[in-house]
């Protein structure tokens, strides 16, 4: 029991929670906009319309609440150009690999993109927001 105290207590781990939490909100968020724009629109539209709009609230909810600390010109530059990074790289990438490469349906192959970019989202934050601290 007290190894899970310890673990539960650590500020990693509940930082990880919030980001979960405040992640979960904006995926949300993301993926309605992306399937109600892929209904008119080619799928790279739909997840950069879907991405960039869910992208404000979760700046704001990353910097002060995910991770405790206030906006600056340099976190603020640094969750954009992380954010930019992980959509047109990483997103795009593993959507053009599953949807071009590997003939899924773009809207099956949302849901491991969306899984995948989620991992590689919080470490890179996570590291960007530390360094701007």
């Amino acid at each position: 029991m007290n190894k899970v105290k310890k673990i539960v207590n650590k500020d990693e781990t509940r930082q990880f929670v919030r980001f979960c939490i405040v992640g979960g909100t904006c995926a949300l968020i993301d993926a309605a906009i992306f399937y109600i724009v892929r209904l008119f629109a080619p799928y790279q539209v739909a997840l950069i319309s879907g991405y960039l709009i869910s992208l404000s609230v979760n700046y704001f909810l990353t910097i002060y609440w995910t991770f405790r600390t206030t906006p600056s010109v340099h976190n603020l530059v640094g969750v954009i150009g992380a954010h930019m990074f992980n959509l047109f790289v990483v997103r795009m990438g593993l959507m053009w690999l599953f949807v071009e490469v590997f003939d899924m349906d773009d809207s099956v192959a949302y849901i491991p993109m969306a899984i995948i970019s989620a991992v590689t989202n919080f470490l890179i934050i996570r590291t960007v927001v530390r360094k701007t601290e």
